[in-house]
Formats: structure tokens, C-alpha cells, sequence
């Protein structure tokens, strides 16, 4: 029997481990890449969803002929126009206040976890002439702002959105 020298077991074995490292790392790269991409769906959802929400708060609004009754807290009915919030406090609310305090968007969606709501704040009124007794006195814009709160597939994916509305009534 021959005696066998082990270099080319040796560097097989080298050769094999190096390839091993390198194909779970391709393996981790690929799951982390593949979360990634669920997440930019899921966050997508959640701005469709909200992006809903606010549509539907600026058609009440705009579909409203006289101006609406401005409430202060408890609205009798969804939705109805809320004296004006601290904004940055809406963003810090949890999902039970936005249950409680705002109206939901009807129309079904997939892949929510919860229906979007919005709330419908009013801001000022900017009289066309400032001037008593001129003809325009009374008349002007009303200005009111609409938040919006939408979530994904998961209900750690929230989107808000705002927007400012201008009606004359």
C-alpha cells in the first residue's frame, strides 16, 4: 500500500467550507432582501389605505352645501368637524383614540389590518374684505384640515397623512 499525502483532501475540504460560508450568507442576504421587500409592500398598503381615508373626507367636505356644525368633543354623528387639535398630538394617538374619535373609511380594502379613519379639524375663516359695511363682509374661506390614518397588513405599519381644504359656503 501506497502512503497518501492529504494535500489535495485538505484543500477540498478548505475549497468546500469556503463555499459553504459563502452560499449561507447568499442564503441570509436573499431572506433579509426578501423582508425588505414585504415591509415596502406592507408600508405601501398602509399609504393606499390612508390616501383613501383622506379622499374620502375631502368628498364629505366638498359635498357639504351649507357649513357643517363645528364640535368641540363627541361628535353626535361620523364624521362631523372637530375644533381644531394640537396636529402633533394625532400622530401620538393610539389606535383606540382614532377608533373613538374619528370616522372610518366604508368602503371595503384588502389586506388591512384595521379600516382607515380620518379626522376633520376647522381651522379659520378668511374674510374676503376686512372692512365692516363693504359688500364682501361675511363672506370668505373657511379652512379646515384633514388627518388621515391608514394601516398595512401588519398593524405596526401606520401611514398618516394631512391635507388643508379650503370651501366657501
Amino acid at each position: 500500500m501506497k502512503k497518501q499525502q492529504g494535500a489535495t483532501l485538505a484543500i477540498a475540504l478548505i475549497l468546500l467550507f469556503v463555499i459553504t460560508i459563502l452560499a449561507v450568507g447568499s442564503v441570509q442576504v436573499s431572506h433579509m432582501e426578501e423582508r425588505m421587500s414585504a415591509n415596502i409592500q406592507d408600508k405601501e398598503i398602509s399609504l393606499r389605505a390612508a390616501e383613501s381615508a383622506l379622499n374620502a373626507g375631502e368628498d364629505w367636505l366638498i359635498a357639504q352645501t351649507k357649513k357643517p356644525v363645528i364640535y368641540s368633543n363627541n361628535c353626535p354623528a361620523s364624521p362631523c368637524v372637530r375644533q381644531m387639535f394640537d396636529s402633533t398630538s394625532l400622530y401620538s394617538q393610539p389606535a383606540s383614540w382614532w377608533n373613538s374619535n374619528s370616522a372610518a373609511y366604508t368602503s371595503e380594502l384588502k389586506n388591512v389590518t384595521a379600516a382607515p379613519r380620518y379626522v376633520i379639524e376647522y381651522l379659520q375663516f378668511v374674510p374676503d374684505s376686512p372692512v365692516v359695511g363693504s359688500a364682501t363682509f361675511g363672506t370668505g374661506v373657511h379652512y379646515y384640515r384633514i388627518t388621515a390614518r391608514g394601516v398595512g397588513a401588519n398593524s405596526e405599519s401606520v401611514t398618516y397623512l394631512q391635507t388643508t381644504v379650503a370651501r366657501r359656503f
